[in-house]
C-alpha cells in the first residue's frame, strides 16, 4: 500500500476549511471583542450521533491569533506560527469519517498550549508572584503552559505579562479543551466501555542536531499508555503503508497523552507525530510559507481514515 495512493476516501477526508489556491492556511487575528462573545468557540468538534471507542484530539493546530497576544508579543505571527503543527486539523476529515469524534484546539499555542500542565509556569515571565508547578524540563526550555519563546528560540516577549494572563487564558482556551475532551472519552466508555485516545500532531523532518526523523513517530509515553501487543499491529500498519516508523523518539507522548492513558485499564492512549515533509510543500521552514501539498495531505488524511477504521476493528483496548 502507497500511502501516496489517493483513491481511498478523498471525499470523506474532506478539509474543514478552504485553503487558498496555493494550499495556504494564513494565521488570523482574533479582536478580543470577538473572543468575548458566545458566538466565537475556541474548539471545532466533529463527531457521531454514536460515539466510537476511539476519541482524536488535535492541540496545536490552532491558527487563531488572539489580539492581545499579537500586541504583547515582540515578534510577528509569522514567527509564532513556527509552534503550530501546520494544518493538522486538514487530516482530521478521514478519522471522522470513520464517526471518529475529533477535537480540534482553533487557538495558538502561542496563546496558550493545551497540551501542558495547568500549572506549568515560568514564574519569571510575569508581573507579580504566582503559582507554579516545580519547573518541567518544557518549562525550563521556553515551552510551558504559556510559552516564552518561538520555534526559533526567539522571545515572545520583551516585558512581564500580567498575572491575570494566567486566569483568562485557561478560561478562553485550555478549560474549554479539556472539560470537552474528558466529556467524550466518558461518552465513549459509556458506549463501548473503554476508550483509546489518539493525540495528533506534526512534527519537523529533521531535530534539532540535524538528525533526519521517521515519518510517524509514535508515543506511548515510554509505554505505560498503551497495552503492549497492540504496538506491533499499529507499527506494521504504518509500514504497511510505505512510512518509516519510531516509537517514542524523539516525542515519547506529552501531557494529554499521559493523562489520558495507563496500561490495563478501559482508558488508553497513542500519540502519533507526523513528518511535515510528507503532506508540506515547504516542511524545513513552514512558518514562513505554510503551505500544504493538497495531494499529498488529502493521501494522509485518507491514511488516518484507515487507520481510525483499523484501530476501531482491533476493539480498543479493554480493561
Amino acid at each position: 500500500m502507497d500511502y501516496l495512493d489517493t483513491d481511498t476516501a478523498i471525499d470523506a477526508a474532506a478539509p474543514l476549511e478552504p485553503a487558498g489556491t496555493d494550499g495556504a492556511f494564513p494565521g488570523v487575528i482574533v479582536d478580543t471583542k470577538d473572543l468575548d462573545t458566545p458566538s466565537y468557540t475556541p474548539v471545532s468538534l466533529l463527531c457521531a450521533a454514536t460515539p466510537a471507542p476511539v476519541v482524536a484530539s488535535c492541540p496545536h493546530a490552532g491558527r487563531d491569533y488572539p489580539a492581545p497576544l499579537t500586541e504583547a508579543a515582540v515578534v510577528t505571527v509569522d514567527d509564532m506560527r513556527g509552534l503550530e503543527d501546520f494544518a493538522m486539523d486538514q487530516l482530521m476529515g478521514g478519522l471522522a469519517a470513520q464517526g471518529i469524534t475529533c477535537l480540534i484546539n482553533r487557538l495558538a499555542r502561542a496563546y496558550i498550549d493545551v497540551n501542558r500542565p495547568a500549572g506549568a509556569l515560568d514564574a519569571a515571565m510575569f508581573d507579580t508572584p504566582i503559582d507554579a508547578d516545580k519547573p518541567s524540563r518544557q518549562v525550563a526550555a521556553g515551552y510551558g503552559l504559556i510559552p516564552r519563546l518561538s520555534a526559533n528560540r526567539q522571545p515572545l516577549y520583551s516585558a512581564a505579562l500580567p498575572a491575570c494572563e494566567i486566569t483568562r487564558r485557561l478560561a478562553v482556551a485550555y478549560a474549554p479543551y479539556h472539560t470537552m475532551l474528558a466529556a467524550q472519552i466518558a461518552a465513549a466508555k459509556a458506549e463501548h466501555g473503554h476508550c483509546l485516545l489518539v493525540d495528533v500532531h506534526s512534527m519537523p523532518p529533521r531535530d534539532r542536531t540535524n538528525r533526519k526523523l521517521a515519518d510517524i513517530v509514535l508515543g506511548d509515553c515510554l509505554g505505560v499508555t498503551l497495552d503492549s501487543h497492540l504496538t506491533k499491529p499499529i507499527t506494521d500498519f504504518f509500514t504497511e503503508a510505505g512510512l518509516s516508523v519510531a516509537w517514542n523518539d524523539p516525542y515519547a507522548g506529552g501531557y494529554i497523552t499521559r493523562t489520558h492513558g495507563r496500561i490495563g485499564t478501559d482508558e488508553q492512549s497513542i500519540q502519533i507525530e507526523i513528518n511535515r515533509a510528507i503532506y508540506m510543500q515547504n516542511a524545513a521552514a513552514p512558518e514562513r510559507t505554510p503551505h500544504i501539498d493538497k495531494t499529498k495531505a488529502a493521501a494522509i488524511s485518507a491514511l488516518l481514515g484507515r487507520f481510525g477504521a483499523f484501530l476501531i476493528a482491533l476493539k480498543a483496548p479493554q480493561a
